[in-house]
């Protein structure tokens, strides 16, 4: 029997076939999880509809992570169709590409915010979401990617960097939170893929 039989996740942050979301995706299911992805846009969608088209029982549901009725209506049909949670997976970071591409003493106003918004409180939003989920499962896991740049600095990473530094402080703390209820928070720091 597969070790993550009659377990289900949720994935954020699959782009294509080769994004880390995807790999882990891959390894969850192969060990029996059952698995529900989202996508935000009509190009995403088919990249992903296509990517998950050979799992069985998976669930392919839109998400604009900036949207709190998309988010709650995600977790909604997750509840309907698996009836908990097991493990939530954050692979979500987005900034203007002039706020990466610039200096970072010349980030916007608003693309330092979209930063933070979509790459750090995107957690936080989706952890309260999946939070009853995961209690009716006696448990969870969250897992969020971040980069080694959160903690140094890497050259022509700028504002995302600071986002990612965010992200590992909001792990922290909502590991703090929800240590308590059975409810794990981690990061994953892949270094560099092909």
């Amino acid at each position: 029997m597969p070790l993550l039989s009659n377990k289900t996740g949720i994935i954020f942050g699959v782009a294509n076939k080769r994004s880390i979301a995807w790999a882990i995706a891959q390894a969850l299911s192969r060990e029996g999880m059952r698995l529900a992805f989202t996508y935000q846009g009509e190009r995403l969608k088919e990249s992903v509809e296509e990517l998950t088209a050979a799992m069985s029982g998976s669930l392919l549901l839109p998400c604009d992570v900036t949207n709190d009725g998309e988010i709650d209506s995600v977790f909604n049909s997750v509840e309907r169709e698996f009836g908990k949670l097991d493990t939530l997976v954050h692979s979500v970071a987005f900034a203007p590409r002039e706020d990466l591409e610039n200096e970072f003493v010349k980030t916007s106003r608003d693309g330092f915010k979209m930063a933070q918004d979509i790459s750090a409180y995107s957690l936080v939003v989706l952890t309260r979401a999946a939070l009853p989920l995961m209690e009716k499962a006696g448990g969870g896991s969250v897992i969020a990617m971040t980069y080694y740049g959160a903690e140094k600095v890497v050259e022509g990473y700028n504002v995302m960097g600071v986002a990612k530094a965010s992200l590992e402080a909001s792990i922290r703390y909502l590991a703090a939170n929800l240590g308590p209820r059975n409810v794990r928070v981690n990061a994953i720091s892949a270094g560099p893929v092909n």
